[in-house]
């Protein structure tokens, strides 16, 4: 047995695999030799950074695989008997008859010369000897459907007891067939144990059947024989047995279930795209036959698809790698690339009439991008900062979507500069020519005049009159203060006690068999954990073998550990030569029943190897072709399931000390697990949330400084970035989620768009004039609107994800949901109140032009929002 069947199952979607930090590899992180020599460095350092946190994990993988190559799937039946006992004839019966129809099963490969093969159950399973590998009770009576219908109550209950006193033994296999039982309750003078206890069964509610599979090239994919054999596995027990319930798993369910769940989810997104394009056409413009921007709307999302080719090119070309989250990289540009529409809309509708007067169309789109072009380069490069600082993670995916987004944000700032503002000059030189918005080949008539009403959209009359009103009012400024304290406060509790923690079963949907399968499993089977193996290269074992004797005792002392199921083949070993009574076996070993030189013993482990007891452990064994010396060798060792973080970390750290202990060299003595990579995340995945979070700040921070120019204003931005991710981070917690490798891939992509919703305002406030009340009512009125649908788009983006199943795309919602409401509250309410307050001066230029206005025109009092405060 290589691996359990429920890792087997997690490795299978591409998503899950990734998530449980198992596809670390220096592959991820090289690019080809024809690249620049400065991007081979940065990837260096990164493979660096992952080996150094990574190491023991990554390299133990990698000789694992390479000494044992998996090359087994496992499926599995449990079955119930509703509240009653499986320990009956009639239950055996029916479970045996099961194990008929399993067998019975056959598919078809293709041969030589595109010949048709026709494969039985013995030709597809995994052998441990002659025999087909499988594990469940009904080998105490070596499958035997007329046997098992003979026997009685008692007859089963001794059988039973008698293997838990000797072990059962079939191919050599001795076991013990009560941890294929679960529910288990024992007479009065025993115990219960999730084991088997000590004693004598009386009764179980359920019962496992195990059966493994045989691959050739590569167990995650397999030959199609192998998934046909699986699907019709599938579909033989979904039929069940009357009168009992049967629960079933193979590895494809991961990725039928799990997977298509989160293929079937896309559609969610689809339809956010379309809300999106809704409301553009709607707040984009004004919604009338002429100021409407349905073009301009579609030609925006037409940007968002361009800097998404972009990213994925580019970053292709470089050679980094697609990652499972990928997907989701359409989202996070339309939210940040809507927003930079918005803001060249909203700079251009407030182009003064002085601007506007007597310049061609051209003339004024160069007005906009020179005054919102400094706003929309400031978002771009916090955001690129920000993604090329998650792009420095340890975790697979995070790396991958964060580099393929910074080179995204690359690509949507490149696109809106030079192929939207040519959209939106096609659209002005139309609008001027009084054609229709819509079917712009039509004139409208001469005298056509838009309803005033629709002149002004909602939003900007409402932050035109109202917000600017109400936010200048002493005691709404208080409350926003006290609110934003509050709601800081809360975030701050949650974020201290927010856990860490994973469970794969997060990423099946209810109401399916693999669902229901989990759920028995845990009910009934809690102590099947992770399987595990002790690695031992090409040592000297006869000169170490007392060493390596010790080791499962101490192993199985663990908690952690099940030590009922440590199987080390020396051990088996070792038993044999002290049990046989081979005379020519017994001439070759000493007093102690020990071989009597190194030669001795490789001979002997030959001879044991090709006995009942010892055939089961030539794959744990790899010698050379000559057999004569042992090149690696392995152990099995399982642990029990860990319901904390912290436990498994305790088992991580404790099974290798043990190891170590041994004094062979990690290179020569090892455990490994996939397991192992989870829990080792566990030990990072803290600190790797917040120092990537930390840096993301730090970097914000000196793009500030460097753009906007000005050390109050950019910590006032950052104080609303900041409040904002720990409210985020803190509600999470109260949500109930914990910090994984999903929640932190959310946490550090939404950075990007926290800081979109204040620096805007930020800047803009630096480039208004007048006192520090006027100066916030300008920037509203110029970029509030802006900044409000940018907000409201990302949610849209995401609004239908609410009905996902999925519990990758549920947390994003939950996610982006907070950083929407937490980002526009910061950004359009607490920001202005903090200027109104503790606002600097603008800029010297805007304080020099004002003085220049005031002295050419002293009689101009009408306060025109000018495109200068964009």
């Amino acid at each position: 047995m290589a691996d359990d069947e429920k890792k087997n199952g997690e490795t299978e979607l591409e998503l899950v695999k990734d998530l449980d930090m198992s596809s670390i590899d220096e592959e991820d992180d090289s690019f080809n030799a024809c690249n620049f020599v400065f991007l081979e460095q940065i990837s260096d350092r990164i493979t660096s950074f992952v080996q150094g946190v990574f190491h023991r994990a990554v390299g133990d993988a990698r000789m694992s695989e390479q000494w044992f190559p998996a090359m087994l799937r496992v499926v599995r039946v449990i079955i119930t008997a509703d509240g009653g006992d499986v320990l009956t004839p009639e239950a055996l019966t029916r479970a045996v008859e099961l194990d008929e129809s399993i067998k019975n099963i056959a598919v078809q490969s293709e041969g030589e010369n595109g010949t048709t093969v026709d494969l039985s159950f013995a030709q597809v399973c995994y052998h441990a000897g002659p025999q087909c590998m499988q594990m469940s009770i009904l080998q105490l009576w070596q499958y035997d459907k007329a046997t098992i219908q003979k026997l009685t109550k008692q007859q089963i209950l001794t059988a039973i007891h008698q293997s838990k006193s000797s072990g059962s033994s079939r191919m050599g296999m001795s076991v013990d067939v009560v941890q294929y039982l679960g529910g288990v309750e024992v007479s009065s003078n025993g115990s219960s144990s999730a084991s088997g206890g000590q004693t004598e069964i009386e009764s179980a509610e359920a019962m496992s059947m195990t059966y493994f599979i045989q691959t050739y090239e590569n167990r995650l994919n397999p030959e199609p024989y192998v998934l046909e054999w699986e699907q019709r596995f599938l579909d033989t027990c979904s039929e069940g047995i009357e009168g009992y319930s049967v629960y079933y798993l193979a590895v494809r369910s991961f990725s039928d279930i799990g997977g298509g769940t989160i293929k079937g989810d896309l559609r969610f997104l689809g339809v956010g795209y379309i809300l999106v394009i809704l409301y553009l056409t709607i707040n984009l413009g004004n919604l009338n036959f002429l100021e409407s921007k349905f073009w301009v709307a579609l030609g925006g999302i037409v940007c968002i698809v361009m800097s998404m080719a972009f990213s994925v090119g580019f970053s292709s070309l470089l050679g980094f790698a697609a990652g499972p989250l990928n997907r989701l990289l359409p989202f996070l540009l339309l939210g940040i690339g809507v927003d930079n529409m918005f803001v060249f809309v909203a700079a251009y509708d407030n182009l003064s009439s002085e601007e506007k007067k007597g310049l061609e169309v051209s003339e004024k789109i160069a007005l906009m991008v020179k005054h919102a072009g400094v706003s929309i380069l400031i978002t771009s490069l916090t955001d690129f900062s920000a993604f090329a600082i998650g792009a420095s993670t340890i975790i697979p995916s995070l790396r991958s979507v964060c580099l393929f987004s910074a080179f995204g944000i690359v690509g949507v700032f490149l696109v809106t500069l030079f192929f939207f503002t040519g959209i939106l000059t096609y659209d002005q030189k139309r609008k001027e020519a009084n054609r229709y918005a819509c079917l712009f080949c039509c004139k409208l008539p001469s005298d056509y005049s838009p309803n005033e009403c629709s002149k002004r959209p909602l939003f900007y009359r409402f932050f035109d009159h109202i917000a600017t009103t109400v936010l200048a009012l002493l005691p709404v400024k208080i409350v926003v203060v006290v609110v934003a304290l509050l709601l800081f406060a809360i975030g701050l509790a949650g974020t201290v006690q927010i856990e860490q923690d994973y469970q794969e079963d997060w990423f099946i949907p209810e109401g399916n068999y693999f669902y229901d399968y989990i759920q028995i499993s845990k009910q009934y089977f809690q102590s099947d954990g992770d399987e595990a193996f002790v690695f031992f290269g090409a040592v000297d074992y006869y000169a170490n073998d007392e060493k390596l004797l010790r080791l499962p005792e101490e192993l199985g002392a663990m908690p952690q550990i099940a030590s009922s199921r440590i199987d080390f083949w020396l051990t088996a070993y070792y038993g044999w030569l002290n049990q046989t009574t081979d005379a020519s076996v017994i001439d070759s070993t000493d007093s102690k029943r020990r071989p009597k030189d190194a030669d001795e013993f490789i001979r002997l482990l030959n001879l044991f190897l090709q006995r009942p007891s010892g055939m089961k452990y030539e794959r744990d064994i790899n010698m050379n072709e000559e057999q004569t010396v042992i090149t690696s060798s392995r152990m099995l060792v399982w642990f029990y399931k860990t319901s904390k973080s912290s436990e498994g970390i305790e088992a991580m750290d404790n099974s290798r000390a043990i190891v170590d202990s041994v004094g062979l060299g990690n290179e020569n003595a090892f455990i490994y697990s996939r397991i192992l990579f989870t829990w080792e995340g566990f030990t990072v995945i803290r600190a790797e949330l917040f120092r990537n979070v930390g840096l993301a700040f730090a970097v914000v921070f000196l793009v500030c400084m460097i753009l906007i120019a000005n050390i109050i204003t950019v910590l006032l931005v950052l104080c609303c970035v900041v409040f904002t991710m720990v409210e985020v981070v803190g509600v999470l917690y109260f949500w109930g989620l914990t910090i994984n490798v999903v929640t932190t891939i959310n946490i550090v992509l939404s950075i990007g768009l926290v800081v979109d919703y204040a620096a805007h305002i930020g800047h803009s406030f630096m480039l208004a004039s007048g006192s520090k009340q006027q100066r916030v009512r300008k920037c509203l009125r110029a970029m509030g609107a802006a900044v409000f649908n940018g907000g409201i788009t990302t949610f849209l983006a995401f609004l239908p994800l609410i009905m996902s199943k999925s519990f990758v795309f549920s947390t994003f919602f939950k996610v982006f949901l907070l950083v929407a409401f937490c980002g526009l509250f910061h950004g359009l309410v607490f920001l202005p109140v903090a200027l109104s307050w503790f606002g600097p001066a603008p800029y010297l230029s805007v304080q020099r032009q004002k003085e220049k206005q005031q002295y050419t025109a002293p009689t101009h009092t009408s306060e025109k929002i000018s495109a200068t405060v964009v």
